[in-house]
């Protein structure tokens, strides 16, 4: 008898989880938007740009937030639309295209031969609530642009930016999150292309 009462609770339980997994909301997925970068003489110069490398803590597709304490949280019910290595990556490449400098670019080795290569890392990419209740979204980007054959390092540099949330909503924080990003991610590209044009003008 107690066997079969067992059995018949494992039953209901599996019942009730499955009914809890199919009634929770699906959460809000979020893109990067790719900045606008004001264009200029073509450069003859193939791109490959990387998959950045992200900070500890940051290597996911959940949205992150930093707290006193040097404390990481995440936004629950809500992800980037990919691992944020992978969103950042995208969206730079869409950025490097829509300034129509370079010849061509892309984010993967097997689609052309490359004349030089862009490494990204991110080293911030998350909603401060260091300060208050009304979060400021971070952002630092690290970039390297080195010629694709000899890996000769052309340019280092980074770019910050930050961007105060206008209310502690997931909206208004993602808005500030994504305005951020673009502000770092147009440095990168300008840096980027100044740095293709002068190797190719044969410039120190």
């Amino acid at each position: 008898m107690r066997s079969t009462i067992l059995a018949a609770m494992a039953i209901l339980l599996t019942g009730c989880a499955g009914g809890l997994e199919r009634n929770a909301p699906e959460p809000a997925v979020y893109r990067l938007t790719a900045p606008a970068v004001q264009g200029g003489s073509p450069i003859a110069a193939d791109l490959l740009v990387l998959r950045p490398v992200v900070a500890p803590g940051l290597a996911t597709d959940r949205i992150a937030t930093a707290w006193p304490g040097n404390r990481i949280d995440y936004y629950a019910g809500a992800r980037w639309s990919d691992e944020l290595g992978a969103v950042a990556q995208g969206t730079l490449v869409d950025a490097i295209r829509a300034a129509g400098r370079v010849r061509f670019v892309e984010g993967d080795p097997s689609h052309f031969r490359a004349t030089h290569v862009l490494g990204v890392e991110i080293a911030r990419l998350e909603a401060d609530y260091s300060a208050g209740d009304i979060p400021v979204a971070r952002v630092t980007i690290a970039a390297t642009v080195a010629r694709y054959g000899d890996r000769r390092a052309l340019m280092a540099t980074t770019a910050s930016a930050e961007t105060a949330a206008r209310a502690n909503t997931l909206t208004a924080v993602i808005a500030a999150l994504d305005e951020a990003f673009g502000k770092a991610a147009a440095e990168i590209v300008t840096r980027t292309d100044l740095a293709l044009a002068a190797d190719l003008a044969g410039q120190p």
